[in-house]
């Protein structure tokens, strides 16, 4: 084909060509071929091999698969001008899995393979655009999503915004040594609720709001001549200027106060409100926290579950991420079991036990929905002249009773009785060890299933000098044991990517959910287990499933873009996953993880259909490393 100024400067606009080369874009106008199609042509049909590569110049292309019955036809994607297809199956040298159908007038500009292979020897730039194409897709892609599914306005754009946009600069100070009633007013004619006191250079060092002032000194009748540092909070928890609104809503949760300093550089920049991160909402975290904590009853905690669901709610609503919402989801949760624990604990003298409460599965991971039952456990020290089975005997009749307490709150009890309450989850520390050894040097299937839950286990309540060290055995113990780190790598790959042949869907006969995929046992756990495998391989204690594939993938040096694509294929998963029960919820039903693909908007299909694939991909790498020829 002729090389024309005009395709040149076409090609140069679309990815991956606006990085390459003029001489390479050049030498590719020059290979290219145009053909027309007209409406409704099959381009390429399931089972040809792939001899060409087709860029789209005008028109639409669609890609289906075919259905249960012979002329039906399931619509996977559109492709649209200045896409290209099929890349992948030309890449992998495979033949195409879906028809690519004309459904306009289209015109194309085609490539031949050897003109293809030729392209990517010359540049470095193609050539690596086709090989990470589907990890390039999930990363660009997540960007379109949030803006296709988020509200536009500022306001619910907050939570995944830096702080430094929205806080409050040059926010009122006070040295150390100044009178307090000096600050109070200084603080009423500023109409602000706090003010931070700083150093010689501007390091915060204390923070003191209107109401330390009625808690501290009005209430007490407390003296307002006293120097400001006697009654401020010392050394206040800060966050940089560079972190995400979510990020300062996780520290709300977890801490229950109202004001967030600002740091950049050590140096004070300003301060965040609850208002300013929450100006929308019904619900308030700090509301919600005072509830948690003020509450004296069980049918007062279970309120709290619901006015967090309406949080939960309004964090979907912004586009935030699936990892900040399971994460934040998570860490109330802890708060409404913590005050259950100090409710109940409180009827019981179990004084002079070292005890530790700890979550399992995936609040072991902070990744839970609102769809989740209780997967917990109990850590006990023997103590001198008594033996394991004495204590677990004092403790059972109370952790049962904390089961059923939680279950009251709002957190169901555990079909498979994965519960404190069980006294195969209440052990001693050398116990847990035992267990664990033997899971290790003599896995079975039911171990090994096992091992997926108990293996997340995170310390929620008591002591921690019983949880963190049993993580750090375990750690260690795991080192080199290549048997099991095989079986348990065949275990995770018994769940595969429901697609089919045809790069389509393979639903489920479920009798209660006809034609849907269970989301979580055939999409988000074979990320879950995937990572498990690869962060106890390397030594990674992150319990997070997003954590654990970064972290193993920087110590096993896999390029980033695949990294990339599987934790935002995960996240997808999670997002798709939390979407669907909120729905669920707000119609009235019973929330579920089945979902027909089918029933989701194009895009929504398009991601899900690669995040499958990206899972696949994922296990592959699995087989490789942990494989029997490992």
């Amino acid at each position: 084909m002729k090389i024309t100024r005009e395709l040149v400067g076409e090609l140069s606009r679309r990815r991956p060509f606006d990085r390459m080369q003029t001489t390479h874009l050049e030498w590719l106008a020059a290979h290219l071929e145009q053909v027309q199609f007209k409406q409704n042509a099959e381009i390429l049909l399931p089972g040809m091999p792939c001899v060409e590569l087709f860029f789209i110049h005008s028109g639409t292309v669609q890609l289906e698969a075919l259905g249960n019955a012979a002329d039906e036809k399931k619509v996977l994607a559109e492709l649209v001008e200045g896409e290209c297809f099929p890349l992948e199956a030309l890449e992998e040298r495979r033949p195409v899995f879906s028809t690519f159908r004309a459904n306009s007038d289209t015109t194309c500009y085609r490539l031949t393979i050897d003109d293809f292979d030729e392209l990517k020897t010359l540049s470095t730039v193609f050539s690596d655009f086709c090989k990470y194409r589907s990890q390039s897709f999930l990363e660009q892609s997540r960007r379109v999503y949030r803006l296709h599914f988020s509200h536009q306005s500022d306001e619910q754009q907050r939570l995944s915004t830096p702080l430094s946009v929205f806080m409050s600069p040059n926010p009122l100070t006070a040295r150390p040594g100044s009178q307090l009633r000096t600050v109070v007013g200084t603080m009423c004619d500023n109409d602000v609720d706090a003010v931070t006191i700083v150093n010689a250079d501007n390091a915060p060092i204390g923070i003191f709001t209107m109401r330390d002032l009625l808690r501290k000194i009005v209430v007490p009748g407390g003296d307002l001549n006293i120097p400001i540092e006697e009654v401020m909070t010392e050394s206040p928890r800060t966050l940089p200027v560079s972190a995400l609104g979510y990020e300062a809503a996780l520290m709300l949760a977890e801490a229950g106060f109202h004001h967030i300093i600002l740091v950049d550089k050590g140096k004070l920049a300003g301060i965040i409100t609850e208002r300013d991160l929450f100006n929308l909402q019904r619900v308030s975290l700090s509301q919600l926290n005072a509830e948690i904590n003020a509450a004296d009853n069980l049918e007062k905690l279970k309120r709290c579950g619901s006015d967090m669901h309406l949080l939960a709610e309004s964090m979907i609503i912004q586009g935030v991420t699936a990892d900040h919402i399971t994460q934040i989801i998570s860490t109330l949760n802890d708060k409404i079991i913590t005050r259950t624990l100090d409710l109940e604990l409180a009827k019981d003298g179990l004084s002079g036990l070292k005890v530790a409460w700890i979550a399992l599965g995936s609040q072991g991971r902070y990744e839970q929905t609102f769809f989740t039952d209780q997967d917990n456990g109990i850590i006990f020290e023997v103590p001198e002249g008594e033996d394991a089975a004495s204590i677990r005997s004092r403790l059972l009749p109370v952790a049962q009773r904390i089961n059923q307490a939680l279950n009251t709150v709002g957190f169901p009890l555990c079909k498979g009785n994965i519960m404190a309450g069980n006294p195969d989850c209440c052990l001693s520390y050398r116990e847990w060890q035992i267990k664990f050894n033997t899971w290790i040097q003599e896995p079975t299937p039911d171990s090994l299933l096992k091992a997926t839950i108990f293996f997340d286990f995170r310390h929620l309540y008591g002591d921690a000098s019983l949880t963190d060290p049993l993580r750090t055995w375990l750690a260690e113990a795991v080192i080199g044991q290549k048997r099991f780190f095989h079986l348990l790598t065949e275990n995770a790959k018994e769940r595969t990517p429901p697609l089919g042949f045809f790069r389509d869907f393979i639903v489920d006969d479920d009798k209660d959910h006809p034609g849907t995929i269970d989301i979580k046992q055939n999409g988000v756990t074979l990320f879950v287990d995937a990572a498990r495998v690869f962060a106890l391989a390397s030594g990674v204690t992150k319990g997070n499933t997003r954590e654990r594939l970064i972290a193993a993938g920087d110590l096993r040096n896999w390029p980033q873009s695949e990294v990339n694509a599987w934790a935002d294929a995960f996240s997808f998963l999670q997002s798709l996953r939390i979407r669907h029960q909120f729905e669920l919820l707000r119609n009235g039903s019973t929330s579920h993880n089945h979902i027909n693909p089918y029933e989701l908007n194009q895009l929504d299909r398009k991601f899900f259909l690669e995040s499958l694939r990206q899972a696949g991909k994922l296990q592959k790498q699995l087989s490789m490393d942990f494989g029997m020829g490992m």
